[in-house]
């Protein structure tokens, strides 16, 4: 089975942090998507195709001072980490990215995603299946990417097409054999180019786009 690339997730200190930031990247600036009361975010979205998309995540500040909006879980993305929200104060980061499965129960099941459970999870109208650890933490700090299942149609048709599109995914990391042997074990090693690094260098992975500034390259790397 062999699975797509959903989206692509930068996380900021606020949406108007990572609007900002993605204006003077690309050139376009992103429209409100919505919240997910559940793990206390919102988001802004954009097709990258009609099966792709790109998302500006960050904390709803509702989400801190209004007790119906309040989690009962850690938040996704490692979104509570004094260490990355100190990060994202200083400038929005490309933090991990997504897949999509048909069969969720045997993504879920594959190499290190037996450590994660799978959750539903919905944002106004949309629906689907997700698989995170149960502290929300980051998969390989962001590199291995986390796996969804849709109910329904994919959205990304629906979403604004702001005249950017996937050039090339490429990810670095010094154990280049692993990653690539967890990344088969969901079907999803094609998906992606992988090089390796020195023992001593940290691992990350860009997002290569055409974009109205052109060809444009985004980063994990902080």
């Amino acid at each position: 089975m062999k699975l797509n690339i959903d989206h692509f997730v930068l996380a900021a200190d606020t949406l108007e942090q990572g609007i900002a930031y993605l204006e003077e990247q690309l050139g376009i600036t992103l429209p409100f998507g919505g919240v997910h009361p559940a793990m206390g975010t919102h988001n802004c979205l954009m097709q990258l195709s009609e099966d792709l998309f790109f998302e500006i995540i960050a904390i709803n500040p509702q989400s801190l001072i209004d007790d119906t909006l309040k989690v009962k879980q850690p938040r996704w993305f490692s979104l509570d980490s004094p260490f990355l929200q100190a990060q994202l104060k200083q400038q929005p980061m490309l933090l991990t990215w997504v897949v999509n499965t048909r069969d969720m129960q045997r993504s879920a099941n594959s190499g290190i995603y037996r450590q994660c459970a799978i959750r539903n999870i919905s944002r106004g109208d949309l629906s689907w299946q997700f698989s995170l650890p149960d502290d929300g933490s980051l998969l390989a700090n962001g590199l291995m990417p986390y796996v969804l299942q849709w109910s329904g149609e994919h959205p990304a048709a629906k979403m604004p097409d702001l005249g950017c599109s996937l050039i090339e995914i490429n990810l670095f990391h010094p154990q280049k054999t692993w990653i690539e042997s967890q990344l088969q074990e969901i079907g999803a090693a094609h998906l992606i180019n992988i090089e390796s690094l020195e023992n001593h260098q940290q691992g990350y992975f860009e997002v290569i786009l055409q974009s109205p500034k052109g060809k444009v390259t985004l980063t994990s790397l902080a």
